[in-house]
């Protein structure tokens, strides 16, 4: 097995999104999107499928009015197509996909995977469909709305039944958001938290972003994932991680193993 973490673009983001109490509000820094490759014995899975390109070129056309939040930074190189090809793939060798949750800069490129089946909670399916007004801006029926293979979940999930990825339901930041376990040939475990958390160092303070469905429920995923890192001595990874550049090895360079 090997673990792949493709960087597909970002955007310039207020310091509030993070932490609306940091001292840092009121300055931008960049924001990283990720997606994530993993080859199992079982078939090649992808874990979010990031943003749609449009949002590179004519970002309100699909955003709408939020699009003004997010000053995005993507190019043709972050489209699926071109991510996926940094490692060899093309979206038809993806076997499996497994969405962590349904906003934009983490569905965009699910048209591109019909073929494919689609791990999602079966809350966040309806969460998206349906958002509250404090999230709806953030979820793009175009994203999702394709004629896809939908595996509706409802909680934790052994996604090949060996125990190598081990879904775990993170509600918090969505109503359905969930993380993905990765269990190496190594022996190292590393947990794709998505948007479980923005920042580890915030996870750690326990202080919330400005982003979420449930303060509770965040927090209370805050405590579950600490205690299965304890347990899997585990390395986090979470999607949007500032210091992604020295923390993260990444493809096509890089990979886990």
């Amino acid at each position: 097995m090997r673990l792949y973490a493709l960087h597909c673009g970002g955007d310039l983001m207020d310091w509030a999104a993070f932490d609306p109490f940091d001292d840092r509000v009121g300055t931008k820094q960049y924001n990283p999107y990720f997606m994530y490759v993993i080859t199992h014995p079982e078939g090649t899975v992808l874990f979010d499928t990031g943003i749609h390109p449009q949002m590179g070129v004519d970002p309100e056309a699909r955003l709408g009015p939020a699009a003004a939040a997010f000053d995005t930074r993507i190019g043709p190189e972050d489209h699926i197509e071109a991510c996926l090809g940094r490692i060899g793939l093309a979206p038809r060798d993806i076997d499996l996909v497994i969405a962590s949750h349904l906003h934009f800069d983490h569905a965009g490129g699910l048209e591109w995977l019909t073929h494919a089946p689609v791990l999602v909670q079966r809350e966040e399916l309806r969460f998206a469909r349906n958002p509250p007004v404090y999230q709806k801006l953030i979820y793009v029926a175009d994203d999702f709305e394709h004629a896809l293979q939908w595996r509706e979940l409802d909680g934790d999930h052994d996604v090949f039944g060996d125990g190598r990825l081990l879904l775990v339901s993170t509600p918090g930041h969505s109503r359905g958001h969930q993380s993905l376990m990765v269990k190496l040939d190594s022996g190292q475990a590393v947990f794709l938290l998505a948007d479980a958390t923005y920042l580890l160092s915030k996870m750690r303070e326990r202080a919330l972003p400005a982003v979420l469905w449930s303060p509770d429920a965040m927090v209370a995923s805050w405590e579950r994932i600490e205690a299965l890192e304890r347990e899997h001595d585990a390395m986090l990874i979470a999607t949007h991680d500032l210091d992604y550049q020295e923390r993260i090895k990444l493809a096509p360079d890089g990979w886990y193993e």
